[in-house]
């Protein structure tokens, strides 16, 4: 079967061909703005003008004709509303003409795709970055779901505005990568990670400053890649530990960073996991990529009516059946999180474990250092208050500021994600639960990593809280909504029925926190304001 695939998002225009085995062509046109950035309107003119060559010489290169071809695909989204209808239109004239079926395709699912057949990867979890996007994905009972990503701009997006600032045309980011490798000084900037998710304004305002304060462009463009880059990684480190996926895709246009690839081949060596690295003419967008998804597509049976062949610029990941991924076995040491490994030890008597953060040889050592040292004082500060308020966190028995390691009472028990699989259903540990994050957030302390990995229950069915480094004491709204966010997403991930769950959880939420109104409706407004252009 040979499929025809139209890429239309944002920038460039592009058309691919593939059969099942082999990438026959890809042939593509990029749009680039003199002052910089994406003129939507702009962009689909370039695109319409052109389309037809793009599909021509793709079909020149791959020695067919359009009665060769089987299947029509395009670029469905999520992007720019002009460009993608450029590309649809193309898409439908060729379907018309030919009288092949057409399918719309998922952009990221593309990039998935694409990756999975160059580097034979078979059941990865993603780490996605470009322009607009910046996602940790990860398949999962039949669909790939994002289990992360940024929560305002793109990671791709941050580098090409410094670009622009400093004077370079778009894509900003191999300048960037340029200036850094002459970099000395690591420059402080925002670290944002929150759960799963990251946040790069913060860094692009910061780096502004420093500019401003005359600090060398060279030690900015070092800082933005090593905090940047390290924050990506700790999502992605989490993922793998969440999901026990053994494997990492990388793809993207930001994926093309040497720095970047560096880091994911040395998570992956200490992982003892495989890690692949799209090939650099496929990060990009492509038409290929939009084939390859449509084809496994119309192979498990999806079709697609001409009268359907819309596009949504919010098209998410998730809304597409995936069922032609393979589940992968367990592979991440169990007693090893993605920030510490973790001992059974002996107290002077008492049964105990032992937590040490360990060394990330993909980070930066100064950042290494930074990132450890303030995790450890945060986890136990949190503790300490949350105690007073009978909130039950292991007791500690022993700190060790020089190893940075902790050394905590052992509660013999299971992750509240392994008792969600064993038990038949939900009962009032959920309401249990919810009291006493209400509690906690009475209080004004967020978890800011609650998930069920990170909640054990023990033989009397009491829970526990661990793993506090990444939360707050003085903590707003939208701290405690993403507390409340993450902890719904990695239910859903793991539960038969989630919303059964979440609704005995608010119950005993509201009964211990009186603002919870305030709360669940900045839930609700994450979940809209996660990005998918």
């Amino acid at each position: 079967m040979i499929a025809l695939g139209i890429e239309g998002t944002a920038h460039t225009i592009s058309c691919g061909i593939v059969d099942q085995e082999n990438i026959l062509s890809n042939s593509s046109r990029t749009y680039h703005n003199p002052n910089g950035g994406i003129h939507p309107r702009e962009a689909a003119q370039h695109h319409a003008d052109h389309v037809k060559g793009v599909i021509d010489e793709a079909m020149q290169n791959a020695g067919v004709k359009l009665d060769n071809i089987d299947l029509i695909t395009y670029s469905r989204g999520p992007g720019l509303g002009p460009c993608l209808r450029i590309a649809a239109t193309a898409a439908r004239t060729l379907s018309v003409k030919s009288g092949k079926p057409i399918i719309g395709v998922n952009h990221p699912l593309g990039h998935v795709e694409i990756g999975r057949k160059v580097t034979g990867a078979k059941d990865p979890i993603m780490l996605y970055v470009s322009g607009g996007n910046t996602q940790v994905i990860s398949h999962y009972n039949g669909r790939y779901r994002v289990m992360g990503e940024t929560m305002d701009i793109g990671l791709g997006n941050l580098l090409d505005k410094l670009g622009r600032d400093l004077g370079y045309p778009f894509p900003g980011g191999p300048q960037i990568e340029k200036l850094a490798l002459q970099g000395k000084k690591l420059l402080e900037l925002p670290y944002s990670v929150k759960g799963m998710d990251t946040s790069f304004s913060g860094i692009y305002t910061a780096a502004r400053e420093h500019l401003r304060k005359g600090n060398s462009r060279e030690d900015v463009c070092l800082s933005v890649q090593e905090y940047s880059f390290a924050m990506l990684l700790e999502v992605l480190e989490r993922g793998l530990h969440q999901t026990s996926k053994n494997e990492i895709l990388l793809a993207g246009g930001v994926a093309k960073n040497l720095r970047l690839r560096e880091m994911i081949s040395e998570l992956a060596s200490d992982l003892g996991i495989k890690a692949h690295l799209t090939a650099d003419q496929y990060c990009m967008d492509n038409g290929a990529m939009i084939a390859q998804g449509g084809l496994l597509m119309y192979e498990n049976g999806y079709r697609m009516g001409l009268e359907d062949s819309t596009i949504d610029q919010r098209f998410r990941i998730d809304q597409v059946e995936a069922p032609w991924i393979p589940e992968s076995g367990k592979s991440i040491p169990e007693y090893r999180g993605a920030e510490s490994i973790v001992n059974f030890t002996d107290y002077h008597g008492r049964e105990t474990i032992t937590k040490m953060r360990i060394p990330k040889a993909y980070r930066n050592a100064e950042l290494d250092n930074i990132i450890r040292m303030s995790r450890l004082r945060n986890e136990l500060s949190i503790i300490l208050k949350g105690k007073e308020l009978g909130i039950p966190f292991p007791n500690v028995y022993d700190v060790d500021s020089v190893n940075y390691s902790t050394t905590y009472e052992r509660i013999s028990g299971r992750t509240l994600r392994g008792y969600i699989k064993q038990e038949n259903g939900p009962d009032n540990i959920m309401d249990a639960i919810g009291g006493f994050v209400g509690r906690m957030h009475t209080a004004g302390i967020t978890h800011g990593d609650l998930t069920v990995a990170n909640i054990l229950v023990n033989k009397y069915g009491k829970p526990f809280f661990i793993d506090t480094s990444m939360g707050k004491a003085d903590s707003e709204i939208e701290d405690m909504a993403v507390d409340l966010y993450l902890f719904y997403e990695s239910l859903k991930a793991v539960s038969s029925n989630p919303d059964l769950e979440i609704s005995h959880f608010r119950t005993g939420y509201q009964r211990e926190f009186n603002r919870w109104s305030e709360v669940f409706e900045t839930v609700a407004d994450l979940e809209l304001r996660r990005r998918y252009v």
